[in-house]
């Protein structure tokens, strides 16, 4: 009901507006020769601020014909290059809401250097790249880039500060083309203030090689880019946060600072932050893939799931995860280096040491074949603390030696250790009431470890003009080194006499893992626009994992009793050689890329410990293709397809039993094949300059044969036993499109949103076939406003469904739906007074009982901006008024059906003073103005960038 009144609000709004708008008309002729003047730029100004209102170009008799020009005071300008501008004031309004001008006779401009203003379009759609003007969107005092990336079309920051971009998670940002704190796009996004930013460019970035030769090896990572302006880039900016406060039970406190030199090429960022609320400014990074560890399944399986429906209120302040307390510090580094300025160099270090606390409870639905009271129900709670440290160096090198011949040299390690103690008790239930059986758990894990890799690229350009070679370096490296103990007791109900069962072990664990990747790749031009590419690529995998399992001797009181089928020492390797050969035909309108290589492949798995192993050989193909098409300037399609094999792992192609968990057990299969993956995507961008509306489409599919799925065997006393299989059947599919346009009054935009996706995967269960398809429909609509002074809005409505389908047991069909509301109000007074308010409320069904809740998630703020300059801000801030938040998630995968509530922050308030600092050495007058506001430029610039855009 409430999106149907926001959906009625809008059409309301734009009803309003087509009644209040006026037209423009006229006809541009030269003064001397007569002729008519094609493609002169027409553009409205508000008379207050120099703001655009409404833009045109006059058609090829030279006549123009401008509407929707909101009533008021306006300024109009016509400019064409070579002649003086014309300008004159309008005052529009009901009485006056038809204006002809006539014909206008337009004047040669002198030959001397005048002053004109120049208008941009706050986006612009460059072939890959989409670019917005960051002056053009309005926001709140004491602003991150998050804030600002909430108000761009196609754009979406989700509460734990994930940005989405054109429907695909974005995992790299580039301040000034360049690599901010490695690829942590939060580094960037949570710490920046919008007053630096010039543009935000989004694209897809490739590697290194494939940008060089202009064929898309696949590999594509979405990227922003961010550039500084030019009169920022000389001085100091920074803030600095102090914050304390407390909650019902402890004190809590929220303390950071942000400081920034740059001097020219020369950039210098320090951050470091120190709280117990959850805020993370940076992405989290775990080496191990084991987060807090020890988590017991109790025959629940992976919960990787296929839908993931997660419904929690807490915002960016707060985590689904737990409760985390961080301490974290980094510094960035960005200059040019040598006399001649050829050599581009950055690097990072970034310290985290994070302590987690989760409180969890899960229902788990193992679905299996039969009437309903064959499925089993697991019930558990888990408590867990985790102690993570984190130390992560990159260092970008790029070396041009001149202009045929260039080297990139990026080198990256991280360093991890953690320390974890799990506690977990669950309870199976075979129906609704027959007793299975039920598990303590405790577990603990020490690991330490490491993440080293390279890539190097050297780029040669021959003097014919198509004509390189390139070869690009990637090896790596990683070492996880572990100990862990396992004590459970387990009780089952399935005989006529109970049996009980405790284990009691300790492990140590050794595991390595090296690569080396190499490519080598030759251009040649064979006709007009036409080239040719022969590469070769040549990798080679290596991994040993070694596995040592004591049980516990109650004769010797030691754990010295070996435990055969958990003491194993794996080496598993695969070596491929690959030859490609690609097309490429390139001309104004459309790029077409096509190409196929072959590669032979060498998977063996050594079972050291029992001196077996498995071997298989490969032979595949790899095909390519993509293809764009520009319409317009503004207007693009693209399509890409691509082939690539999945290897299985060495765990999963060795036939060892794994009963560590006697509730789920686990064994690896030899008869393995690889999987192979069929990847398709489309995409459509388009932006209007007259309208400013901006429309986006993208459609993802991956296909896969051969797939690696799971065979789960369900014993009778209710625990599981799974193994790795190859089945066919799987395939997803996803679809994104956006819709955005302004509004005039009050200035602002809507954004409306919709994504499709649907997956199919299969699996065994107690050997019967069951397929699993997932179907989730969401729409999204978001009104932000874009006013200078005093009110800022934020306001997001999501609604997502989510329909599973099971064809082994039909009758467990189900379908949740949950609706979020996003609310972010900000009134901010000339005298320094800053309210500011952050409402959500989400609202689910069809969940498991008592997953059914509906959280308000209420906070607010009061703060009074202090000293001349408003540097100071002193505030009191109240998290989740109302007491409610909460965490719920749904995992949907194979045949299970996961919901979990995990304990998150509740009610607490903070009183917190920041100080920013800004200080540039550029002089004020080469100081830019918005995009959307006039600057200074050369006669007819502004007239010849419009009149592109039309194009």
């Amino acid at each position: 009901m409430r999106l149907l009144l926001l959906v009625l609000g809008i059409l309301s709004s734009i009803t309003l507006m087509a009644q209040n708008n006026a037209t423009l008309k006229g006809k541009l002729i030269d003064s001397v020769g007569k002729q008519v003047l094609k493609d002169a730029s027409i553009t409205i100004l508000e008379a207050k601020d120099s703001t655009l209102d409404v833009f045109g170009l006059a058609k090829a008799d030279g006549s123009f014909l401008i509407e929707k020009i909101s009533f008021g005071e306006m300024i109009v300008m016509i400019k064409f290059q070579g002649y003086e501008t014309y300008s004159k004031k309008i005052n529009f309004s009901k009485a006056n809401a038809s204006v002809d001008l006539g014909s206008i006779y337009m004047r040669l401009a002198a030959n001397e250097l005048g002053e004109v203003t120049v208008t941009q379009s706050p986006i612009t759609i460059k072939k890959d790249t989409v670019q917005f003007n960051a002056s053009s969107f309005k926001t709140k005092p004491n602003a991150v880039l998050e804030d600002l990336l909430k108000k761009l079309p196609g754009v979406q920051v989700e509460a734990d500060g994930t940005i989405k971009a054109q429907g695909e998670n974005v995992q790299r940002v580039l301040v000034d083309g360049k690599r901010f704190f490695g690829d942590d796009p939060k580094l960037a996004t949570k710490n920046l203030p919008p007053d630096m930013i010039d543009k935000i460019q989004v694209f897809d970035a490739l590697n290194d090689q494939s940008a060089f030769t202009g064929f898309d090896d696949g590999n594509r990572v979405k990227t922003i880019n961010i550039t500084t302006k030019k009169d920022k880039r000389k001085g100091y900016f920074g803030r600095a946060i102090l914050g304390g406060g407390s909650d019902s039970q402890e004190g809590r406190y929220d303390n950071s600072v942000n400081l920034s030199y740059f001097n020219g090429d020369r950039q210098i960022t320090f951050t470091g932050q120190a709280n117990n609320v959850n805020k993370q400014n940076f992405g989290g990074q775990d080496l191990f893939g084991g987060g807090a560890g020890g988590a017991r399944s109790g025959g629940a399986g992976s919960f990787a799931g296929a839908i993931r429906g997660a419904v929690s209120a807490a915002s960016p302040a707060s985590n689904s995860g737990g409760i985390i307390r961080t301490l974290a510090g980094g510094l960035n580094y960005k200059d040019i280096w040598g006399k001649n300025k050829k050599t581009d160099v950055s690097g990072s270090y970034f310290y985290n040491n994070q302590q987690t606390l989760r409180e969890q409870n899960s229902f788990t639905q193992n679905l299996i074949p039969g009437s309903p009271d064959s499925s089993i129900f697991n019930t558990q709670t888990n408590n867990s603390v985790t102690n993570n440290q984190n130390h992560r160096i990159n260092l970008n090198i790029e070396h041009q030696f001149d202009s045929s011949n260039s080297l990139i040299i990026r080198p990256n390690i991280s360093f991890q250790e953690t320390e974890s103690s799990n506690e977990a008790t669950t309870f199976s239930t075979r129906g609704s009431s027959k007793n299975l059986n039920n598990s303590v758990a405790l577990t603990n894990r020490s690991n330490s470890g490491y993440n080293a890799g390279l890539e190097a690229t050297f780029r040669h350009r021959f003097k014919k003009k198509g004509r390189t070679y390139s070869i690009a370096f990637n090896p790596s490296q990683s070492v996880n080194d572990g100990n862990t103990s396992n004590y459970s007791i387990n009780n089952f109900f399935n005989r006529p006499i109970p049996v009980a069962d405790t284990i009691n072990q300790i492990g140590i664990t050794n595991r390595d893992s090296k690569t080396m990747n190499a490519t080598f790749s030759y251009t040649e031009p064979i006709g007009k626009n036409q080239i040719l590419e022969l590469n070769y690529n040549y990798n080679s995998n290596i991994n040993n994992s070694g596995t040592q399992t004591f049980a516990f001797n109650k004769a010797s009181g030691q754990y010295d009793l070996v435990v055969p089928n958990l003491t194993n020492v794996f080496e598993n390797s695969f070596n491929s050689n690959r030859v490609t050969l690609n097309y490429r035909l390139q001309n104004a309108k459309y790029n077409f890329s096509i190409g196929s290589g072959i590669q032979m492949g060498d998977l063996v798995s050594k079972n050291i410990s029992r001196d077996s192993s498995i071997r298989q050989n490969f032979v595949n193909f790899f095909p390519t293709m993509n293809f764009r098409y520009d319409f317009t300037k503004t207007a693009n399609l693209r399509i890409f397809y691509n082939g690539r094999t999945g290897q299985p792992s060495a765990q999963q192609l060795q036939p060892v039993v794994d009963n560590s968990n006697p509730l789920n057990i686990t064994s690896g299969n030899p008869d393995l094949k690889q999987q192979f993956i069929h990847t398709f995507r489309i995409l459509y961008n388009s932006f209007n300059i007259f309208t400013q509306k901006l429309f986006f489409a993208t459609i993802n599919a991956n296909v896969t044969a051969n797939d690696i799925q799971n065979s789960t065997t369900y014993l009778p006393n209710g625990a599981q036993f799974t193994r790795p299989v190859n089945l066919s059947g799987t395939y997803n599919l996803n679809g994104f499109i956006n819709y955005g346009f302004p509004l005039k009054k009050p200035k602002s935009n809507i954004n409306l949103g919709l994504n499709l996706s649907r997956s199919q995967s299969q699996t065994l269960v107690n050997e019967l076939s069951n397929y699993t398809r997932n179907t989730t429909a969401g729409f999204n609509a978001s009104w932000t406003t874009n006013i200078k002074e005093g009110f800022d809005m934020n306001f997001s409505s999501n609604s997502s469904f989510s329909f599973a389908r099971y064809t082994l047991q039909p009758q467990q069909n189900g379908d949740f739906f949950t609706q979020t509301f996003v609310a972010e109000p900000t009134i901010f007074t000339k005298k320094g007074w800053v309210f500011s308010t952050d409402f959500r409320y989400i609202k689910n069904t069809g969940r498991a009982e008592g997953f059914n809740t509906n959280i308000p998630l209420w906070s607010a703020s009061i703060a009074k901006q202090l000293f001349k300059k408003k540097e100071g801000e002193l505030k009191f801030y109240v998290f989740d008024l109302l007491n409610q938040n909460q965490s719920l998630t749904r995992n949907v995968t194979g045949n299970t059906i996961q919901d979990v509530s995990t304990v998150v922050l509740k009610r607490y308030f903070m009183i917190s003073f920041t100080y920013n600092l800004r200080s540039f050495g550029a002089p004020a007058g080469n100081q830019q103005r918005g995009p959307m506001q006039m600057f200074r430029g050369a006669p007819g610039q502004g007239m010849q960038m419009m009149r592109n855009f039309g194009q």
